[in-house]
């Protein structure tokens, strides 16, 4: 791999990164954190901190490759988010359910690291890919697109297992305050 350097401290800094992202609105509430970091327990709520965490990421790793020989650099982020994503989902709901609502930090690590590796590896991959200007423009689109989403999604979510805190067994936002 042709970026195996940068490959390893960006699964090191996306990591880092995240695990701020997850007490950010802890720290600071208010509406402007609720759109980008997690406000409650959810499985929905921390892969928007993995979307935000991987676009904050994002950035540095946009100044520290500025120089190289990359291509599709939009389209890759947003895709390795994605993977990362999915990954995540996929994995970790099916062991969440059977294990029931008790929380094994180990194995739920395990798995971010996992879909962070798997994504990464896939974003590195895409570098190496022909550039399409047109896939990154319209990545560059759909990245606030989904941050919106996320955001509609914190005040207004689906009322099934993915949107709902077993901590706090309420859901989203809004219902923290009723």
């Amino acid at each position: 791999m042709k970026y195996k350097k940068y490959f390893i401290i960006s699964i090191i800094g996306l990591f880092l990164i995240s695990f701020l992202a997850h007490f950010i609105y802890d720290w600071f509430p208010n509406k402007f954190t609720s759109i980008f970091f997690p406000v409650n327990e959810s499985i929905w709520e921390h892969q928007k901190m993995t979307f935000t965490s991987y676009m904050i990421f994002g950035i540095i790793e946009y100044f520290l490759l500025k120089n190289k020989d990359i291509n599709n650099f939009f389209f890759s982020l947003l895709i390795s988010s994605i993977i990362t994503i999915l990954l995540v989902i996929g994995i970790f709901t099916p062991i969440f359910y059977l294990m029931g609502t008790k929380d094994n930090i180990f194995i739920t690590l395990s798995i971010y690291l996992f879909g962070i590796i798997i994504g990464k590896y896939v974003q590195y991959k895409l570098f190496e890919k022909k550039e399409y200007k047109t896939i990154n423009i319209i990545s560059l689109i759909l990245i606030p697109i989904i941050f919106t989403i996320f955001g509609i999604l914190t005040y207004y979510p689906l009322h099934n297992g993915l949107f709902y805190d077993y901590n706090e067994q309420k859901y989203g936002l809004y219902s923290y305050y009723e």
